[in-house]
């Protein structure tokens, strides 16, 4: 797979900004040295980000491009913020079965910055899927 995975220049970041309104992810305090993006061909594909909470790393954020779904690339973007998290990583997804294979693990254990998080999702970012909380095991 050709693809690039690198942080975005300003130009770039300002595209993930957009596609995380789009996507209605997480757009709460953003910063352009937290997120990892994937680019084939120069053409921004997807991103990834690693939110440093305090109490914990949050992997969040994390988003394919349409049209380049279903190539690998977020499994690509999870491996490499894995490499890059420092600390007890979590995440907060309606997708475990996804994140599963890496080595998160679905946890009621977990900090209150996470479960900040839950809040924020159940209230904000309303889907009809349950909101887990998951964290990394290597």
């Amino acid at each position: 797979m050709d693809l690039l995975l690198k942080t975005p220049d300003e130009k770039k970041f300002k595209q993930i900004c957009e596609y995380i309104r789009e996507f209605e992810l997480d757009d709460r305090e953003l910063r352009q040295e937290q997120f990892v993006a994937a680019y084939r061909n120069n053409e921004l594909v997807g991103f990834g980000r690693l939110r440093e909470r305090g109490d914990c790393t949050e992997l969040c954020s994390l988003g394919v491009v349409t049209p380049h779904r279903r190539k690998g690339i977020g499994k690509a973007l999870v491996k490499e913020l894995i490499k890059r998290a420092k600390g007890e990583l979590f995440l907060v997804c309606i997708i475990p079965d996804f994140f599963a294979p890496f080595g998160f693990k679905e946890t009621s254990n977990y900090p209150l910055s996470i479960q900040e998080k839950i809040d924020y999702c159940t209230a904000e970012l309303v889907v009809p899927e349950k909101y887990v909380a998951m964290k990394y095991a290597s």
